[in-house]
């Protein structure tokens, strides 16, 4: 053992090195000075006091008076806590968090060039994450790099990952940093990013940057000046159809990054030919907000799913090209369309419209004249003896046409069969007005809630012209021209030879019920505009009323073709809903049609009567989801469908985008599947420009700036130097050490033996 070990274990020394230089000599509690001179004074008193009056020799007494003296005065150090102190003098860094979006907005090729030409974000910002400039801020610095979209994570500057966030949250990696540098002294935070946000940044996030004073340096990325993008936002048609009906698909065409120069097609093309079927052209006057609404039509070609593509194609640049294009699938029925045309009278329209429906080949039309003789063989191509009476016997219609019937000539049962076929199958109602029982007489019947007004008409006897409305045209009907880009024909408006209605119901536009939708409008000779033509939604199916009954006067001169595509137009549309509808017992549908990943979507599987659900019996279906295309292919996911009402529901949350089948294969119910396709809704891109102006007013209004990709080593200049140096010390209590102990005893012990000497107690 070393002379320096015994030394060290003598006066308790631990902690601090062997070789600390710079030791000190300090108090745990230390005594001001004054009170070191009342000590001293009051542990003299106590010595003298104590050996003053004693017998013996005065030389010990003084002796044992020091002894007493040192003890208190040695056990009053002792309380004070002594202690070897070795003081550290520690440089803390300053921090830097730099932010590094890592979204899909990344994708876009819209960052400048030194050779004028454009790049990717993804890649402007790989050349920044190179710059040398970084190896200047790290020095001396600590530096933490953190990649965010929707979520954070911390990222090497070299290998930061693919850009393929789907949303992008600047507010959460700010509250991320400012948790990685609380307590620490802070430089700033860099982020680099396009600026684009889905969410927006919440107000308490600013608060913090600017009570904490750290400033936020922003480096942009893209193109500073706006770039116009066309984007076809969404696209909607029927769920179902008949072959050869000319369906309407609506589509929204957005556009972003300023006015649009020259024109945009937008095409129509079937997925199975490539063959473009229709093409909207569009100026910069058809958008509203960025917005246009256009109507395409095609028409289904063969049973089973068909699918369109709809695309938009600019005369200039495109900033993203993956968002000109949406698909659309349509279940095509081949089948005839099935029509019970009911009639109160031989009415000129009547004698009309039944050679109309006997002589459109993809309809199969039963017509009943109410009025007729018993002998009179009723027409159509499909004629009946009576009127149905079962729910049997209506099921085998897509369409009723109910023209001036009195309401007693059918019965109350009969009547809700027609109701019941409306609302929970999906057939059409077609009325048509008539001068003597529609609608006056339906008031209080079950048919009462099928018609789109709340009271009955006024008859006016003037002139009138029809006109459609916009709506008409997204609907695919009141389309009388030679193809569908074709206007109102001429012939028939205001000024025209042929286009006058002797006799129509004025309908008042207040005594609409709410889900109404006015299709076409009656102008009077005075310019008074009325609904003469009017859709409603009831329940599964829908109904369209005809305030006239004078469409056979468009034929004089031309023919029936005016004639003919009014009401064939107003029977395809009306018949849709009940397209899928056929002997099947069971129909499998999933609403909405294109699901949502991460919204809930809802799987059906409905009998097409309660008493063949009833048979099924109530026990649980399951529906086996499998990801045909896309994604997760090949994975599969089951849903348990519960009995409700006539039917099995589940509820099914897509979790990726593609084609998938969904099937149910049960001995109670069969095998049913259909295909859906599971789209995502791209928010990162819909607003895909860059965000400039965000990043320079949000440097500024936390004390930071906003320097450009090609100026980066201003953020060498501008980071402010916040390092700090702090003080900690290595302490060595002395009062407990072995050395103090001993010396307290010696102390005791000698003042004992001088009392014994003194022959004391």
């Amino acid at each position: 053992m070393t002379t320096q070990s015994v030394l060290r274990w003598l006066f308790g020394i631990d902690v601090i090195p062997n070789d600390a230089t710079g030791l000190e000599f300090a108090w745990q509690h230390p005594l001001d000075a004054w009170m070191w001179l009342l000590v001293v004074i009051l542990s003299v008193a106590v010595a003298v006091f104590g050996y003053q009056g004693l017998v013996g020799s005065r030389r010990v007494r003084s002796v044992l008076g020091v002894l007493r003296f040192l003890t208190i005065v040695f056990l009053v150090v002792l309380f004070s806590g002594p202690l070897l102190r070795l003081p550290i003098l520690e440089n803390k860094p300053d921090w830097v968090v730099v932010l590094v979006d890592r979204s899909r907005s990344l994708e876009i090729e819209d960052a400048p060039t030194s050779n004028g030409k454009r790049q990717t974000r993804e890649a402007q910002a790989s050349e920044v994450l190179a710059d040398p400039v970084w190896n200047q801020v790290t020095d001396g610095r600590v530096v933490v790099w953190i990649g965010f979209d929707g979520t954070t994570r911390e990222i090497s500057p070299i290998e930061p990952g693919p850009a393929d966030g789907w949303d992008t949250d600047i507010g959460m990696p700010i509250d991320v940093a400012l948790s990685r540098l609380a307590g620490r002294p802070a430089s700033g935070i860099v982020l680099i990013s396009d600026g684009r946000a889905t969410r927006p940044l919440a107000p308490g996030t600013l608060r913090q940057l600017q009570a904490r004073a750290i400033p936020l340096f922003t480096i942009p990325l893209g193109a500073s000046e706006a770039i116009i993008d066309l984007a076809v936002a969404e696209v909607t048609a029927p769920a179902s159809a008949f072959v050869r009906d000319r369906l309407p698909l609506t589509a929204v065409v957005r556009s972003t990054g300023g006015s649009i120069r020259g024109s945009v097609q937008v095409e129509l093309v079937n997925e199975s030919t490539g063959q473009v079927v229709d093409t909207v052209e569009l100026t910069d006057s058809d958008f509203t907000e960025g917005r246009s609404e256009t109507v395409l039509t095609a028409a289904g070609d063969r049973a089973g799913p068909n699918t369109w593509r709809v695309r938009v194609r600019g005369s200039g640049s495109d900033l993203v090209s993956t968002n000109n294009e949406a698909l659309v699938t349509v279940d095509v029925v081949d089948r005839p369309l099935r029509v019970l045309y009911i009639e109160g009278y031989p009415r000129w329209e009547y004698r009309y419209l039944k050679n109309i429906l006997v002589r459109e080949e993809s309809l199969e039309s039963s017509v009943m004249l109410l009025s007729a003789d018993r002998d009179f063989a009723q027409e159509g191509n499909a004629p009946l003896e009576r009127l149905p009476r079962i729910r049997e016997e209506f099921s085998d219609f897509d369409l009723f046409v109910m023209g001036d019937v009195p309401s007693g000539s059918i019965s109350e049962a009969q009547a809700d069969e027609i109701r019941f076929a409306v609302g929970d199958r999906g057939a059409g109602l077609l009325w048509i007005a008539g001068e003597r029982s529609t609608p006056m007489s339906w008031r209080g019947t079950p048919l009462d809630d099928l018609l789109p007004m709340r009271s009955n008409p006024e008859r006016h006897d003037e002139r009138i012209h029809m006109q459609p409305t916009p709506m008409a045209s997204r609907v695919g009907v009141l389309g009388l021209g030679e193809d569908a880009r074709s206007p109102w024909p001429s012939a028939l408006s205001e000024d025209g030879s042929r286009g006058h209605l002797e006799w129509a119901q004025r309908i008042d536009m207040s005594t609409l019920k709410p889900s109404a939708e006015v299709l076409g409008l009656a102008r009077s000779a005075s310019g008074a505009t009325w609904p003469i033509v009017i859709a409603m939604r009831y329940g599964a199916g829908q109904v369209v009323y005809v305030g006239t009954d004078e469409t056979w006067r468009w034929r004089h001169g031309v023919g029936e073709s005016y004639q003919e595509r009014f009401w064939i137009q107003l029977i395809r549309m009306l018949s849709r809903g009940s397209a899928p509808n056929s002997s099947d017992p069971f129909q499998l549908s999933v609403e909405p049609r294109s699901p949502e990943t991460g919204l809930s979507s809802i799987i059906r599987l409905d009998a097409r009567e309660s008493v063949v659900a009833d048979t099924a019996g109530d026990a649980p279906l399951e529906a086996q989801i499998e990801e045909m295309e896309g994604e997760r292919r090949g994975s599969r996911t089951v849903v348990q469908l519960v009995r409700e009402g006539s039917g099995w529901i589940g509820n099914w949350t897509p979790v990726s985008a593609g084609r998938c089948r969904i099937r149910v294969d049960s001995a109670r119910t069969g095998t049913r599947e259909v295909m859906v396709d599971v789209v995502r809704r791209d928010i990162e891109l819909g607003q895909p420009q860059a965000d400039h102006m965000f990043l320079a007013d949000l440097a500024a209004r936390t004390g930071g700036t906003m320097i450009q990709p090609d100026q980066l080593q201003r953020l060498r200049q501008v980071l402010p130097k916040r390092s700090s140096v702090s003080e900690r010390a290595i302490v060595d209590p002395l009062w407990n050490s072995p050395a103090a102990i001993l010396l307290m005893f010696v102390l005791i012990f000698a003042e004992l033996v001088g009392r014994r000497f003194l022959r004391l107690a």
